[in-house]
């Protein structure tokens, strides 16, 4: 594995997608970028960048945790170690109400990474009937079952999503009604609403909707927040757009005293374009 080593900090890099921009260790450009290297080799690859630029340390790097942590930390990996603060904290909630469940919810739903805001984003293409849209993060494939009441109404559906544990939650539907079934954007919008209210684990839903051009047609875009199961409360957007027999749904959620993720959310939004 290669890595790039912040000049500001010191700290090591994992060189692993071209995506790399900020320090992961104190938020700071790296001086020694893809996205740099490639305004000066048009014509080079990221192999080409790894092998041009990345370091292989001749030795491991300091690590302050003790032997038994390190080992533990090897065994387990990233989303172990989680699992069992979560757990750990998790008894602490049992045992502490209220603000023991706070702290584990603050856990589960850090505030984002600054430099998400001016790091290069990913664009992803999704659905039969195109919807483009860039993020700070990946979006994969989160197909699932449609409920029998909906489905025997959908001709076909898409659906892609993140990882829950970056702080912000994006999921992009689109669904193509048969011929026969009424498409409308208010009854989009009033189901959208709907769902959220039956949700038990939502509480204190509060929100507004507002009506705007979004890629030449008609949008809701629907903000507010809610409480998360009595632990946190949470910021949404949900953007929705109707064409015809298609319908987009995008859902954005993050937590509510994030100002850098409301920023990040708008910008998202911004993004999106209908093909």
């Amino acid at each position: 594995m290669t890595y790039l080593k912040c000049k500001s900090c010191g700290h090591y890099n994992e060189l692993k997608s071209e995506f790399l921009t900020f320090c992961a260790e104190c938020g700071k450009k790296l001086s020694a970028n893809y996205a740099d290297w490639k305004l000066k080799n048009p014509e080079g690859t990221f192999e080409q960048f790894q092998q041009e630029t990345g370091i292989k340390p001749k030795k491991e790097r300091t690590n302050h945790l003790g032997l038994l942590q390190q080992r533990y930390l090897a065994w387990v990996g990233r989303r172990g170690v989680i699992i069992t603060i979560i757990l750990v904290i998790g008894l602490a909630a049992v045992a502490g109400g209220y603000i023991g469940k706070k702290v584990v919810f603050n856990l589960i739903y850090p505030k984002i990474n600054k430099a998400w805001l001016y790091s290069s984003w990913e664009t992803a293409k999704i659905g039969r009937q195109t919807i483009e849209i860039s993020t700070p993060m990946h979006l994969g494939v989160n197909d699932k079952p449609l409920a029998p009441e909906i489905a025997q109404f959908v001709e076909y559906a898409k659906s892609y999503r993140n990882r829950v544990e970056e702080g912000m939650q994006v999921e992009v539907n689109m669904y193509s009604y048969r011929a026969n079934v009424s498409n409308d954007l208010e009854v989009a919008g009033a189901a959208a609403a709907t769902e959220m209210k039956k949700n038990q684990e939502i509480s204190d839903l509060q929100y507004k909707t507002d009506t705007l051009t979004q890629n030449g047609m008609s949008a809701l875009l629907q903000e507010g927040s809610f409480i998360y199961k009595n632990g946190i409360r949470l910021a949404f957007s949900n953007l929705l757009m109707v064409n015809g027999q298609h319908r987009w749904e995008v859902v954005i959620r993050y937590r509510e005293d994030d100002t850098v993720a409301l920023a990040t959310a708008h910008r998202i939004i911004k993004s999106i374009d209908v093909k």
